[in-house]
């Protein structure tokens, strides 16, 4: 387990920039990656294994309206790229609480540790729909009984579709 004081991140409306047909971090992003680095490098922090809790708390540079879902993306690359973690993958439970602001720079109080021992031995995993540990039958198995039995409950004709509004049950044009 580790804390650590890291700057404020970047939103993901600046992170990524578009050059013609190609997607790439901008140089805003770099740079705070970077500071990340040297940050991790200066601490020594050794890449934590397993399943990982973060718990994120933002202090914003002022008082702005701000969607805290929109820093993410650059603090999580940034803290993997530094070594905090070997992939973010491993983060089984992400919070973020975003908090007064620090006049000026802003910033951003990270908690990374593994999760506690009844839920991390092998073949257990927290339910993607209701944070409960359950015994896992592999790696793909990520919901828990209960949810799959909901799931399965579900009418066969029951519209799933992604990206797409619905009105009464069926896809808006």
């Amino acid at each position: 387990m580790f804390k650590l004081e890291l700057p404020f991140p970047p939103s993901v409306n600046h992170y990524w920039r578009h050059v013609g047909s190609r997607v790439l971090v901008s140089s805003r992003g770099r740079k705070y990656r970077a500071e990340v680095n040297s940050l991790l490098r200066r601490k020594i922090i050794e890449p934590l294994e397993g399943d990982l809790i973060v718990d994120i708390t933002l202090h914003p540079p002022d008082r702005r309206r701000r969607d805290v879902d929109n820093y993410m993306k650059a603090l999580l690359d940034a803290m993997q790229s530094g070594g905090a973690y070997l992939d973010d993958s491993q983060i089984v439970r992400l919070t973020i609480e975003k908090r007064n602001p620090m006049p000026k720079a802003g910033a951003v109080e990270v908690i990374v540790q593994g999760v506690p021992q009844e839920t991390s031995e092998f073949g257990y995993r927290t339910c993607l729909r209701c944070d409960m540990a359950f015994a896992s039958s592999g790696p793909g198995n990520r919901i828990c009984r209960r949810c799959t039995r909901v799931n399965e409950r579900l009418p066969a004709n029951y519209p799933i579709v992604r990206g797409r509004k619905l009105h009464n049950g069926k896809p808006m044009q």
